[in-house]
This record gives C-alpha cells, sequence and structure tokens, in this order.
C-alpha cells in the first residue's frame, strides 16, 4: 500500500475461521479496539475470503489453522496471525501463532504487538457523546461463545445500518441484526428510510409510527419509556416503531432533531442498543453516523456497487467525516436472482 493511501484509507484487516460464535465475538472485539487502524471483514467460508483477498489488498489476517492449512499462498498478506488449538511460541517469516483458548486481551495484546500498534486509551461514543476509557477488562473467550456474535461490552448505544447500494438485503441484515443483539441486551429498531416498506416486513401494523415517536419526544415529560413503549410493536425477540408513510414528513426532520431524539432514548428508555436503518433521504445522515458506536455498510461485489462504496467513503474524507470508517464493518452480502431483499444474513 503506497503512503498516500495510507494516510487516506485505513488498510484491510480480514478475519476467517471455522468457530462461528468464536470468532465472532472475537471479531467484534478487534474491529472496536482496532477500528482506527483497519476497515475490518469478516469471513466464515475460506473461499469467499481468497475471492476477496483476490481484489483488495489485505493488510492483515487472523485465520484458524485448519483453514490455514488448506491455503498454498498467502505471500501477498503483510502480517498473518493464525489462531492454533496447542500453544506455539515461535513464529515463521511473517506467521504469528496465536492460541485461541486465552483472554481476549491477551489475543488483542498478541495482534497490537504483532503489528506494532501499542496499546492506548481509545476514545469511544457513549450515547452520542465522547468519553476515553481505559483498555478493556479480561474477557474469556471460551466463557461467552454463546454470546451474540456481533455484539461486545463495547458495542451499544447507536448501530447505524447504511450502504450506497441498494436493493442487496440491507434491512433484512439489519432487522436480523436486531433479533440477534435482542438476545442479550432490550433492542430498538428504527428504520428511517424515505420509503421504508413498512406493511412488508412488519404486517402486523401497531397504532403509531415513528412521526408519533418524534412528536412524543419534543414533549416536556417525563413518561418518555412508558409512552415509547405503548408505540412499539415486537418482532424476534426486539421493538420496533412503524416507520414513517409520508417520504416529505422524513424529510423535513432536521438532523439535530434525530440526533436529540435519539440521545432521549438512550438515556430515558430501557434500550441499550438502537439499530438505525438509515435511507439516503434523511437530513444530517453523515452526523448520525458519526454518533453511531459502530456502522455496518452492505455491499456486493459487482462494478457499479463497488464505485458507489468508494465514492460514498471519498466523500466522506472530503467532508470532514472520514472518522466514521474506522468504526464501519464491512458487510459483503449474497445476491441472489430473484430475491435479493431477503440475501442478507448474518452468518
Amino acid at each position: 500500500m503506497s503512503e498516500e493511501k495510507r494516510r487516506n484509507v485505513s488498510g484491510s484487516f480480514v478475519v476467517c475461521d471455522e468457530q462461528e460464535d468464536y470468532i465472532e465475538h472475537l471479531f467484534a472485539i478487534l474491529s472496536e479496539q482496532l477500528s482506527g487502524e483497519y476497515q475490518f471483514h469478516l469471513f466464515h467460508d475460506p473461499a469467499k475470503m481468497l475471492e476477496f483477498m483476490g481484489a483488495e489488498e489485505t493488510e492483515a489476517l487472523l485465520i484458524g489453522e485448519k483453514y490455514r492449512e488448506k491455503i498454498d499462498d498467502l505471500s501477498k498478506v503483510q502480517r498473518i496471525f493464525v489462531l492454533t488449538d496447542i500453544m506455539k511460541e515461535r513464529a515463521e517469516n511473517n506467521v504469528i501463532p496465536v492460541f485461541r483458548y486465552q483472554s481476549a486481551s491477551q489475543i488483542l495484546s498478541q495482534i497490537k504487538s504483532g503489528i506494532k500498534i501499542q496499546d492506548r486509551r481509545i476514545s469511544v461514543q457513549k450515547n452520542g457523546r465522547k468519553r476515553i476509557r481505559d483498555e478493556p477488562e479480561t474477557v474469556d473467550l471460551q466463557e461467552t461463545r454463546s454470546a451474540d456474535p456481533r455484539v461486545s461490552l463495547q458495542t451499544r448505544g447507536l448501530i447505524g445500518v447504511y450502504s450506497p447500494v441498494h436493493r442487496i438485503g440491507k434491512t433484512r441484515f439489519a432487522m436480523r441484526l436486531g433479533e440477534k443483539l435482542s438476545e442479550q441486551v432490550p433492542v430498538l429498531y428504527l428504520n428511517l428510510e424515505g420509503y421504508a416498506g413498512g406493511s412488508y416486513y412488519f404486517p402486523e401494523k401497531t397504532e403509531h409510527d415513528l412521526g408519533d415517536l418524534i412528536y412524543c419526544m419534543k414533549q416536556e415529560r417525563t413518561d418518555h419509556g412508558l409512552k415509547i413503549s405503548s408505540m412499539t410493536g415486537r418482532l424476534g425477540g426486539m421493538d420496533f416503531i412503524m416507520p414513517m408513510e409520508n417520504e416529505s414528513d422524513m424529510r423535513s426532520v432536521r438532523g439535530e432533531e434525530w440526533i436529540s431524539m435519539f440521545d432521549q432514548i438512550l438515556e430515558k428508555c430501557i434500550y441499550e442498543v438502537v439499530i438505525l436503518d438509515l435511507g439516503d433521504c434523511i437530513d444530517g445522515l453523515y452526523d448520525i453516523l458519526r454518533n453511531c458506536s459502530r456502522v455496518y455498510t452492505p455491499y456486493i461485489r459487482e462494478g457499479a456497487a463497488i464505485a458507489k462504496l468508494e465514492q460514498y467513503e471519498r466523500n466522506l474524507r472530503t467532508t470532514g467525516y472520514g472518522d466514521i470508517l474506522s468504526r464501519t464493518v464491512k458487510k459483503q452480502m449474497q445476491k441472489k436472482r430473484h430475491d435479493t431483499e431477503r440475501a442478507g444474513t448474518v452468518q
């Protein structure tokens, strides 16, 4: 990677292992703690991983030992970490063994050492405001393998799902992500698209919609939690509020109003995670993304889609919002010929 490119974009860190619950939990920690250094990509299928790496330069790779043994050539990868079931002390060439049955903090420290990143205090977002915290407490991966694959203790608050590429299953992905997170913590799902198709995703329509929620949160009252609970429906363990029917009403809400509403929900209601399924028409999109603790960007590997994704990333940098990319996890979707909207899955 050229020095100019290194200054303008985080490199790719690819993660691939056969133990799905384990690696997804570790992936959540790595992508949180090294968010300013890399853009992270998670795979369970080594064939899909190799397809990605054939098209995109990969700076670092964390891979299970069984998968590594099946791949002949990884010479283009600058740094390789191999998860092993047996403790190994010696590194060979650019390959560093990482014992999988140790704490997440030990694994994180070993990977930081391997890529020459010093431990540091990290700025994170909570309820839309920055604070500084120290490195996380030790987390034993073997004790948490049943935990949700995408949530660590650091990934709470606002989680944005946005893509400049359309009709690739973004909404289905956002909903399934919310359903999985709700197994651990209270989750509220909000669809902020101009044309959300709410009757398709939520056939049992509730009496109130997102417009009512905005009105409610503007009122000076002390029972926001109770009021919101009367507006929500429930699906797959998570709460949701019906999206707005009128696209022009959505456009009329200012960005700062959205952000104020999200802050109030996190401060005054029971929800520890709010999933924001974001569309292009919403005012203050980049500011909303900046307030998210994590942003998922679904995409497909197709010419026009990649061009749109690159344009979106350039726009973030040139408008001063490049920091959003440091908290972004790209999710490659499986595009199906006849049913693209159902293709998004949390794997």
